[in-house]
């Protein structure tokens, strides 16, 4: 996936709008009584710096 394939914005079913990548301003990191939010974020991934999508290729 690269960065043209990721929305700025997506509503969650909840109705949350969540920031796929952007944790210090995405409303579904948790802080807003939304936990599930993360969970069920296909790009929940982004969020972590650290992870590296092209170093497993299952």
């Amino acid at each position: 996936m690269n960065n043209n394939d990721i929305p700025r914005k997506i509503i969650d079913i909840t109705g949350v709008e969540l920031t796929p990548g952007e944790p210090a301003v995405c409303l579904g990191k948790g802080e807003q009584g939304f936990e599930c939010c993360c969970d069920e974020c296909d790009y929940f991934l982004l969020c972590f710096p650290g992870f590296d999508s092209k170093s497993k290729d299952d």
